[in-house]
């Protein structure tokens, strides 16, 4: 169970960051937010060969973390313009038939929004939650991770965007063939145990590696094999890797992370927790980091900038990736006081070393 204490609710700004001086100024900027997201309702969730629009999220990371309007317009005017309109008018809300096709994300939207506006969000996340983390890794977690950022600021449209691409993205992984409990130390070291990065085909993109992944027997014997007692100690784990290594992917588990726990109001954890840590399993492995989990640090956060520097940092920069970590980061550790989530957020803020994969 992801067991964290001070989770705020759902849908309502987070406080103020830690170690402020004076509380940081946010003027209108939650109003600007939620108007930068109905404009961008509009535009196709991915764009190049299949790279999720990280827009949405970002925007809301911003906001999470003290950006005023101006930077909010800022932001959004620089990321917007790799983005294209959507090619096809959502207009009928008629449930597609199956998930995983992305020329249904127009259907799947306004089929969500339709919903949204008859049952209303409880309703609906209880229904539709079940299925889609059946395929939670999709595109990197990012179907997760965009629905856990839409949670945090209430926005119903963004919300059914969030929904529709983790739908038109779904991407089931094979069923593990033993889930006999192990410790995370004895789980961690299974996966170590496994082939090298090396013995798989190269891919470029992290949902094709752990699509690879998942289709090796020896993958499926240790994938479902750590409890759901053990899902906090995991994503602590990811966030000491993350630090370690600054792994591209492994990142990807830090802010899945976050969203995992802005969604648990509306999860099955029985269920839905053993899919996620399937997920991560793969992820782990396609990241090539995961040799590293067998010496990670202790963390001495004396040594590390407070949260108001870091929230800076993340501010003042047009990575999407480093803000969306940044304040993934101070959510997990506003519920879990480990100094990890520290750790990890001034990881993403040293320019000077390269990501790993």
């Amino acid at each position: 169970m992801l067991t964290l204490t001070n989770q705020s609710t759902p849908g309502v700004p987070g406080a103020q960051l830690k170690n402020s001086k004076q509380p940081l100024t946010r003027d209108d900027s939650h109003a600007t937010l939620l108007a930068l997201l109905d404009e961008g309702l509009g535009c196709w969730p991915e764009y190049r060969a299949q790279l999720s629009s990280h827009l949405p999220m970002a925007l809301d990371a911003l906001q999470q973390l003290g950006a005023s309007s101006a930077r909010l317009r800022e932001f959004n005017a620089h990321y917007g313009a790799r983005l294209q309109p959507m090619p096809t008018t959502p207009s009928a809300a008629e449930r597609p038939q199956q998930f995983g096709r992305i020329d249904d994300y127009p259907q799947w939207f306004a089929h969500y929004r339709a919903a949204l506006a008859a049952d209303g969000r409880d309703a609906l996340l209880r229904a539709e939650l079940p299925a889609l983390m059946a395929g939670v890794g999709a595109v990197a977690f990012h179907g997760l991770i965009r629905a856990g950022h839409a949670l945090r600021h209430g926005h119903a449209g963004e919300l059914a965007a969030a929904l529709a691409y983790w739908a038109s993205r779904h991407q089931p992984l094979p069923e593990p063939s033993d889930t006999r409990p192990l410790t995370l130390t004895d789980w961690l070291a299974a996966l170590r145990a496994l082939p090298g990065a090396e013995a798989m085909p190269k891919r470029g993109l992290i949902s094709e590696r752990m699509a690879d992944w998942s289709e090796r027997a020896d993958w499926q014997a240790v994938a479902a094999r750590l409890p759901a007692t053990e899902l906090p100690a995991l994503a602590r784990a990811a966030a000491a890797l993350y630090a370690a290594t600054a792994s591209f992917t492994v990142l990807h588990m830090v802010t899945a992370s976050a969203a995992l726990l802005a969604l648990r109001p509306w999860l099955d954890e029985s269920s839905a927790y053993p899919r996620f840590i399937s997920a991560a399993a793969a992820a782990l492995m396609a990241s090539g980091a995961v040799q590293r989990t067998a010496v990670l640090a202790p963390v001495d956060k004396a040594l590390l900038p407070g949260w108001a520097a870091l929230a800076a940092g993340a501010i003042a920069q047009h990575d999407d990736h480093v803000i969306k970590l940044v304040a993934a980061c101070h959510a997990l550790e506003a519920a879990d006081s480990a100094p990890v989530w520290h750790a990890a957020a001034a990881r993403a803020l040293r320019p000077t070393e390269p990501q790993a994969p």
